[in-house]
């Protein structure tokens, strides 16, 4: 279970880059003259607030954690950790997306074209957005001679929203096969309002000994809830919690004997 956690975390650094990419908000206006240029996919399409579990700053508690929480804040950090390192480079992109006016194209597109630092590598990016009548049409392409293999107009992911940024999903490819257009991940968004949306990360590469895993984050008012569904072993692991009081539970088939364990809002296991 927790190898194949490992094995979609590796998913989630290659496609990093892409994830701090869409910081921003809001709907999209005057769509049907193409006016304006659409407005971004929204945070939650992307993110997950997992600081309970000590990702970002956490609340200081007297007592120390008992099993249950212990046990669900290792499994849940792993993503944590990883998302973390995904959006190092967030701050750099999205200052330098928000510096470029997106310039429409004779097609009727948007396009931001910038430059930015990744890991050391420099990368030129160029987003295109293409609207439909329902639906916006997003396009990562970027360029980086000096990596291997080089890159050039290599199309990193593309994706599709809403016009009210209500849904919207996705599709990664392998930058180490540029020549070769091969899916890696999806990611399947929804996003009601603030406090309700769920995202979908999916395995999609067949070479991956995770092919078919998914990790699932969802926010329903105060409730949170972390799926990890392992398809070779078709078992679901799930850690759910509480956003204001910070109890919670876990129901994983390695831990407890497969039945649900709880902790309280002091991080202590109950028996419910």
């Amino acid at each position: 279970m927790r190898r194949k956690i490992r094995d979609l975390l590796i998913l989630f650094l290659i496609v990093g880059l892409t994830f701090s990419t869409f910081i921003g908000c809001g709907t999209s206006e005057d769509t049907e003259d193409n006016v304006n240029p659409p407005m971004l996919p929204p945070d939650a399409s992307m993110t997950m607030d997992l600081t309970v579990f000590g990702g970002g700053k956490m609340a200081p508690s007297s007592h120390a954690p008992g099993k249950n929480f212990n046990n669900a804040a290792i499994r849940v950090l792993l993503l944590d950790t990883v998302i973390i390192v995904a959006l190092l480079p967030a701050a750099t992109v999205f200052k330098a997306a928000k510096s470029v006016e997106p310039v429409k194209q004779d097609d009727g597109s948007w396009l931001w074209s910038y430059k930015t630092v990744f890991l050391g590598q420099n990368y030129e990016a160029n987003l295109t957005a293409s609207l439909e009548p329902n639906k916006v049409i997003w396009t990562m392409k970027v360029t980086n001679p000096l990596i291997k293999p080089p890159l050039k107009d290599f199309k990193w992911y593309v994706g599709e929203s809403t016009l009210n940024n209500s849904n919207g999903n996705w599709r990664f490819f392998d930058h180490t096969t540029p020549d070769v257009e091969s899916e890696i991940g999806s990611i399947d968004w929804t996003v009601k309002s603030p406090t309700k949306a769920e995202i979908v990360f999916s395995i999609k590469n067949p070479r991956s000994p995770a092919y078919g895993d998914k990790a699932t984050y969802s926010i329903d008012g105060t409730t949170a809830l972390v799926t990890y569904f392992d398809a070779s072993e078709n078992i679901t692991a799930e850690v759910t919690w509480d956003t204001v009081t910070t109890a919670g539970s876990l129901k994983v088939p390695d831990y407890n004997n497969g039945q649900r364990a709880y902790w309280d809002e002091n991080k202590q296991d109950v028996v419910k």
